[in-house]
């Protein structure tokens, strides 16, 4: 008999409760594909309405027919297998490019406002309607990172921005009148400022720098000039006097203990004492902050890109020079105990970002000028984003998952936004 003419006992699962059916094994054709299977559980659940489902089996998505599965996996119809589904994710689809004048380094989405940092030394904010409502400038050399505190396209947008001049700064804009303000200029980092990121109540700000160390700073406006310590200024930097107006923010805790620079930080979302960072030292690193203590250290075999922390699935993103992505489980403290490593780019992972509303979903940016997002119920991306007119020697440096929208930037000098 023809394998595809046969059948094959199949159990079906979901760790999604509002799809739960009864698990007991049940013959199916092993022809079926995705969308016969998705048949099978959507009448097995009363659906009107069919849902469309994904389907994994052992942490591989189904992408074939089960006979084909079986062949490639030298199984045979008589093994049960036990299928894991999914409601689907629609691909996600391109709805906007905003143009910028020099590479993308860093992207952000919040309540429908999008903020960019870049090469030219500027930061952008825009609207939903392709609108560069302001743009900050103060800095000297390239915005690597940037973050918002708080957005109201009604009211008032406060963001920062850290920069290859060693500065981090925090900026005021107002809807209503459309002014804006530099609030202050944190100092004290002796090197590049890679990265930034607040915590969810937009009390403290990190900052991860190539000068080895990370700092947390309160996002209180100081009322005067805290004073520098000599040591922490270079001598260039000794010469310079404030910008009018701008207020100069010096004490922070110093958070120590990576050998070379720190590429990445993140907050523990349902934690504001926990920070996570990584670095060139190919490690990745739980702080807690009042007690300025490295809780745990994590130890790969490769440079450590980006860090992204999930509040929902407790898990820590990592990309690195690789290509691959990497998942940690920070509540356990053995030097070395990757939960899953994800692969497909094809050039160094530059950025990572968790989805915010589920806890299997994230999305990557890389050097091989793609975007992916992933399901880490399945080792293989899900979808690879490359819109027509974006060259793949484009390096992609930055993604955001935000809402409903994926954000990158990079070489091509476009903003991408996409559905998802």
């Amino acid at each position: 008999m023809d394998v595809d003419q046969e059948q094959v006992q199949v159990r079906f699962v979901s760790r999604q409760p509002q799809y739960a059916i009864n698990d007991a094994a049940i013959l199916v054709p092993s022809s079926f594909r995705r969308y016969g299977l998705s048949e099978i559980v959507n009448n097995l659940l009363g659906n009107e309405k069919p849902i469309p489902f994904e389907f994994f089996i052992d942490e591989q998505i189904l992408k074939t027919s089960i006979a084909e599965y079986l062949t490639a996996n030298r199984l045979s119809t008589e093994n049960t297998l036990t299928i894991e589904y999914v409601e689907s994710m629609l691909p996600p689809t391109s709805i906007a490019a905003f143009q910028h004048d020099d590479w993308i380094s860093s992207v952000k989405g919040k309540d429908g406002l999008f903020l960019t940092g870049s090469y030219d030394g500027m930061t952008r904010l825009w609207n939903s309607s392709g609108e560069c409502v302001t743009t900050f400038q103060g800095h000297s050399n390239a915005v690597k990172s940037v973050a918002f505190a708080h957005a109201d396209a009604s009211e008032q947008v406060i963001a920062y921005s850290g920069s290859l001049d060693h500065s981090i700064l925090a900026w005021k804009y107002s809807n209503v009148d459309g002014t804006q303000q530099c609030l202050f200029e944190c100092k004290g980092h002796k090197g590049s400022v890679e990265s930034i990121a607040v915590d969810p109540k937009g009390e403290y700000l990190a900052s991860a720098s190539s000068d080895g160390t990370v700092k947390v700073w309160t996002t209180s406006i100081p009322a005067q000039d805290e004073t520098m310590h000599e040591s922490s200024q270079s001598s260039k930097q000794r010469k310079t006097t404030p910008k009018e107006g701008r207020k100069i923010k010096s004490r922070a805790i110093t958070l120590e203990g990576h050998v070379g620079a720190v590429n990445a930080v993140a907050y523990d979302a349902n934690d504001a004492n926990i920070v996570y960072t990584g670095g060139w030292d190919h490690s990745i690193r739980s702080w807690d902050v009042e007690q300025q203590v490295n809780l745990v250290t994590k130890n790969c075999e490769k440079v450590v890109i980006d860090v992204d922390y999930s509040g929902l699935s407790r898990l820590i993103a990592t990309g690195h020079s690789d290509n691959s992505l990497r998942l940690w489980d920070p509540r356990t403290e053995e030097g070395t105990n990757v939960k899953m490593t994800l692969r497909g780019h094809l050039g160094w992972v530059s950025s990572v970002s968790w989805s915010p509303s589920s806890e299997y979903s994230l999305c990557s940016g890389s050097y091989d000028g793609t975007v992916r997002v992933w399901d880490i119920r399945s080792k293989g991306p899900l979808y690879t984003l490359n819109d027509e007119d974006h060259q793949e020697s484009d390096k992609v440096y930055a993604v955001d998952w935000n809402g409903k929208h994926i954000l990158s930037g990079g070489e091509d000098k476009k903003l991408r936004i996409y559905q998802a």
